[in-house]
């Protein structure tokens, strides 16, 4: 069952050597990607929310990526974590839906970089439990989301999740 009840910091992708940080910057599959001396990184904050109901999970299928995720993603300029989240939950899924603990989420530190599309961030990802405010979707998908898949908590494989998400969910994930 999902337990999201306290905060929770667990990637690292700092290392620590004589006196100045080395990151590594991750595709979306995993492989390490060098930032290009001649660019910068954003910082990019995210939300993701965890739907269970009977005992299965909500996964979206974004275009960019063949593996599931959870939905959710960055959050704009001035938009609180909660509001931010009911929006994309909104745009990618078309259900909407209530934060249940809006002071506890899990959060998670994750370096992407992709010379495919030129972007290079610092994302924190911050995860919260959520519950659906109506069972009926009130619009079509968005044009980022390719399928919604509702999976048995039970059967989930780490390598059925997009990779940066995949620690998260073996974390709160309990068999």
């Amino acid at each position: 069952m999902c337990n999201i009840t306290q905060p929770q910091i667990f990637r690292k992708f700092f290392i620590y050597t004589e006196n100045q940080y080395i990151m590594d910057f991750r595709d979306v599959k995993g492989k390490k990607v060098k930032l290009p001396k001649d660019k910068k990184y954003n910082w990019r904050p995210a939300v993701y929310g965890v739907l269970i109901e009977n005992n299965k999970l909500l996964f979206i299928k974004p275009n960019w990526d063949d593996k599931y995720c959870l939905p959710g993603g960055s959050m704009d300029l001035g938009e609180t974590t909660t509001k931010s989240l009911e929006r994309e939950f909104m745009e990618e899924t078309g259900y909407r839906i209530k934060v249940k603990n809006p002071d506890h989420p899990y959060a998670d530190n994750f370096l992407f970089g992709s010379d495919k599309v030129d972007q290079y961030f610092q994302r924190i990802s911050l995860y919260y439990e959520v519950e659906r405010v109506s069972k009926k979707q009130s619009k079509n998908l968005d044009e980022e989301t390719t399928e919604l898949h509702w999976e048995d908590v039970n059967n989930l494989s780490s390598s059925d999740f997009t990779f940066f998400q995949r620690d998260f969910l073996k974390t709160i994930l309990k068999k």
